[in-house]
């Protein structure tokens, strides 16, 4: 699946074939592209199918049979998922194929690394990386990143579901940080796009972010009511709490962390540096020894369990989910 970082305009490719072969399109190659994100509340004016941006592509003259589109930035403004959709005509034939891109925030800053791990910038120093490895690089510490802490530390939107256990408090698999719609049994209770509440609650997001809850600090208990005459409303009932129990609440907002920790930029950089060291195809053949005259090590089995980085590891066990309070 291809990737373009937030507020970026990276070019698009794709490579036709025909008969097996690269082949270049009769005519114009035309893209149009739409927001299939999972969290339709974003953007409610523009109804599902609804093209976002359509434009042509160009040939690329060194590759036959291969095109790019270079994206608005109005497409790469947040995290999303793309689908591109590009249409053409080969013999005469009608002929269109899908291409997948998300839209990612980096963790690390690709024009630091440079400054950071001592790579050199021009093609004669012995130290250089093109932009292209760098690009593969900090897409390989993401991947190990997210793969070690179970969350990814960028905002980006998505659904999720989660079950009421009878409280105020809705734990969640992952950190919120806006809420846009929140159903229960797939009913709508807050739809906070179009400032529609059909709930008598009004939920807020919990201090870690972890969890939706609402606030009773302004609500009386059934005793004031009792005292004054007055009949006890149905929000104080048995069920006890806001979200009863066993009632499937499906969650649609914006996700992740606003911005990049600072122990998270750092295990990037440390892992694009073990990107580039020697030692990486082996570890990724699960190699546990190596040895010849005159040396010899092995490697821990800790290796395979974390993200291959000791350092790493530490700089991020304060954000495997598995050690967490989500709420």
């Amino acid at each position: 699946m291809a990737e373009v970082y937030v507020n970026s305009n990276f070019p698009v490719r794709t490579t036709i074939f025909y008969a097996g072969e690269p082949t270049a399109a009769d005519g114009t190659v035309s893209v149009t592209a739409y927001d299939v994100t999972e969290d339709p509340a974003v953007v409610p004016s523009i109804p599902t199918g609804t093209p976002v941006y359509q434009g042509n592509a160009t040939q690329l003259e060194t590759d036959p049979g291969s095109y790019q589109i270079v994206l608005p930035f109005s497409l790469t403004n947040r995290a999303k998922s793309l689908e591109l959709v590009w249409s053409y005509q080969i013999n005469s034939q009608s002929v269109s194929h899908r291409t997948d891109v998300n839209v990612v925030t980096p963790y690390c800053d690709i024009a630091d690394l440079s400054q950071d791990l001592n790579f050199g910038l021009e093609a004669s120093d012995p130290n250089y990386k093109s932009y292209h490895e760098l690009l593969m690089a900090e897409k390989y510490a993401r991947k190990v990143i997210e793969n070690y802490t179970g969350q990814n530390f960028y905002l980006y939107d998505d659904v999720q579901i989660a079950y009421g256990s009878g409280s105020d408090i809705l734990p969640l698999p992952f950190k919120l940080y806006s809420l846009h719609e929140l159903y229960g049994n797939d009913i709508l209770l807050i739809d906070n796009i179009n400032n529609i509440n059909q709930w008598i609650f009004d939920p807020i997001i919990s201090e870690t972010g972890f969890g939706i809850r609402v606030d009773r600090t302004g609500s009386l208990d059934n005793t004031v009511y009792v005292a004054n005459g007055m009949v006890p409303p149905t929000i104080n009932d048995t069920f006890g709490g806001a979200f009863k129990k066993d009632v499937r609440y499906k969650v649609a907002g914006r996700f992740g962390w606003q911005s990049v920790p600072d122990n998270v930029q750092q295990a990037c950089i440390q892992l694009i540096g073990d990107f580039f060291s020697k030692d990486k195809v082996w570890t990724n053949k699960y190699v546990k020894s190596i040895s010849t005259f005159d040396w010899d090590f092995e490697y821990s089995s800790e290796a395979y369990k974390g993200t291959g980085n000791a350092y790493a590891d530490q700089l991020l066990y304060p954000y495997v989910l598995n050690n967490m309070v989500v709420v």
